[in-house]
């Protein structure tokens, strides 16, 4: 999902920020388009001030501009809206390209905003590990992919994905998530890990399937 300005060169990374920036590039012509992301904004930004169980399904409609009738059109319940907010969430700090070569603490740096910002939105997703568990169980396999790709992009060991990805969506639990030198303390902490490529080029990661690759729930759950 495109935004205004590439990540990197914003300064609010709250998700309800990034979508009224997509709604503001969207055509005017493309209503269906718009309708879906204006429905996303209102949820979102719930979520982030207040959690999710404190935003009930009517707060969610009344703020969406929606009847109690309306809501129901669009959604099946509560569970449902939050899956349709953090759907494209985890697409947009978790890209399926991973963190690249020669930019991979660039990439932890920028996904640690992502969750300091987007603490309460990001805390959701234990709320639905009982009410959406499949597509709880795919955001766990691509979170832990994309760890898996960066510490190989960083020349570091892909089998410590698990701990890295903990500490990672940590933050969301955090008071205030420090980002003051929260990078250099990771990497610093990982590098006596350095992998030797030759051996880890022989194994599949943690984070992927048989033979190497990527489940097929990952796509179907997130496109």
């Amino acid at each position: 999902m495109p935004a205004t300005r590439p990540l990197s060169a914003r300064t609010d990374m709250r998700f309800s920020a990034l979508l009224e920036a997509r709604l503001a590039r969207s055509g005017r012509r493309r209503k269906g388009l718009r309708r879906k992301i204006a429905l996303r904004i209102a949820p979102a930004r719930l979520f982030e001030q207040q959690g999710y169980e404190a935003s009930g399904a009517a707060e969610i409609a009344e703020a969406a501009g929606l009847s109690r009738a309306g809501f129901y059109v669009y959604f099946r319940d509560k569970a449902h809206v939050a899956v349709s907010v953090l759907r494209p969430f985890v697409a947009v700090a978790f890209p399926v390209e991973g963190a690249q070569s020669g930019a991979a603490v660039a990439s932890l740096e920028q996904l640690y905003r992502m969750i300091n910002d987007n603490r309460r939105l990001v805390q959701c997703l234990e709320a639905l590990r009982t009410e959406a568990p499949s597509f709880v169980s795919a955001v766990d396999v691509r979170v832990l992919r994309w760890h898996g790709e960066f510490l190989d992009a960083a020349g570091l060991d892909p089998r410590l994905a698990s701990l890295l990805s903990a500490m990672s969506m940590g933050l969301a639990w955090r008071p205030s998530a420090d980002l003051d030198g929260g990078v250099a303390r990771v990497t610093e902490l990982l590098s006596p890990q350095l992998s030797h490529r030759g051996e880890a080029q022989e194994r599949p990661g943690p984070w992927r399937g048989p033979g190497g690759a990527v489940p097929r729930v990952l796509v179907q759950a997130l496109p």
